[in-house]
């Protein structure tokens, strides 16, 4: 599994970096790392660049109010339809 390397709370260390993200997704292709985000049910989003984004405090199930904060900095919102 990924693991966190930075301890500063900047919104790049909010998210997994690419590595992590082909490491959890297991290709280094944006599509199908959209692809296996959606079919896993697993919260993301998207950045400028297209790339998908998933924060750390969802893969490590903390705080509700440290995801909250999470979210706030990264911009993070749901891309589900209800």
């Amino acid at each position: 599994m990924a693991t966190k390397k930075q301890a500063n709370p900047s919104a790049s260390a909010l998210c997994l970096s690419r590595h992590s993200m082909r490491e959890l997704c297991g290709t280094p292709y944006r599509d199908r790392q959209q692809e296996f985000l959606v079919l896993n049910g697993i919260p993301h989003f998207k950045g400028l660049d297209g790339w998908p984004r998933v924060l750390w405090a969802t893969l490590e199930g903390g705080d509700d109010v440290e995801t909250e904060k999470a979210t706030a900095v990264a911009g993070w919102q749901s891309n589900k339809v209800a």
